[in-house]
């Protein structure tokens, strides 16, 4: 399955454009080399990886877990062409935490791209993660930022955290909006 997702251009003043999100969706068990493929392909997209999109690939394959040997694999694979088959399965306990760990990397990236956050609603949306566990996840980052940040700035953080969930979630909500039967993976364009 092909992954689509409609963006604004300047063509007209309600003209979209049609962008290329990611080849790679998997439709059976998610996999941890399944996900990263998935990421990988969206970063590529444009051929060239941004030195922020490599921060998210490498976080995102520390997150995974994969062997050393499995992001290069991944890649050229990509490049090729192929898809590559297999790696371990993950737990719904495990998307949640790779979300997190990525949304918070993803923020914490001083200069984050629309791209970089569509990485992120690449993740929600091939983990299926709902509304619920979504606000969850924002809760858990709140938590960590009240630990770690000094309550004068805080304020400002959490509004920029916000403001990086409603990027996310409109990012994500356009990607059920393109794809058939509310976004179910199973179907085929």
């Amino acid at each position: 399955m092909i992954l689509w997702i409609y963006s604004r251009c300047w063509c007209g003043r309600t003209a979209m454009r049609r962008k290329y999100v990611s080849e790679v969706v998997p439709s059976t068990a998610i996999t941890d080399i399944g996900a990263f493929q998935g990421v990988v392909s969206i970063v590529l997209r444009d051929g060239e990886i941004t030195r922020e999109e490599k921060r998210l690939v490498i976080k995102l394959a520390g997150l995974l877990g994969l062997p050393e040997d499995v992001p290069k694999r991944v890649y050229d694979a990509i490049v090729d062409g192929e898809k590559l088959e297999g790696g371990s399965e993950i737990s719904k306990e495990d998307c949640l935490r790779v979300y997190s760990g990525m949304f918070q990397t993803a923020y914490l990236n001083a200069s984050i791209s629309e791209d970089e956050y569509l990485v992120v609603a690449y993740l929600r949306y091939l983990f299926e993660i709902t509304e619920e566990e979504n606000e969850e996840v924002m809760n858990g980052v709140h938590a960590e930022l009240e630990e770690h940040v000094e309550k004068n700035v805080r304020q400002v953080v959490e509004k920029g955290v916000e403001q990086a969930k409603d990027i996310v979630d409109g990012l994500f909500n356009r990607i059920l909006s393109i794809l058939p039967e509310g976004g179910n993976k199973t179907d085929n364009e």
